[in-house]
């Protein structure tokens, strides 16, 4: 079974990956831009997963 924590660490990680390519882009270069936008959208869509899944899990819980 997958575990929110692990899930939540994995976008933490994405999310500090992009840290160098957003200081680039803050000096002028717009293709790191679009490396931080593209990072910025998968951590989105894991988000998303994340929160189907708690949902799922808090009324499976409940009805269980």
């Amino acid at each position: 079974m997958k575990m929110v924590q692990d899930d939540l660490e994995n976008i933490i990680n994405l999310l500090g990956e992009s840290d160098n390519d957003a200081e680039k882009f803050d000096r002028g270069n717009s293709t790191a831009g679009t490396r931080v936008r593209k990072q910025v959208m998968e951590a989105i869509k894991l988000l998303k997963e994340i929160r189907a899944e708690i949902i799922e899990t808090r009324n499976d819980r409940k009805n269980g």
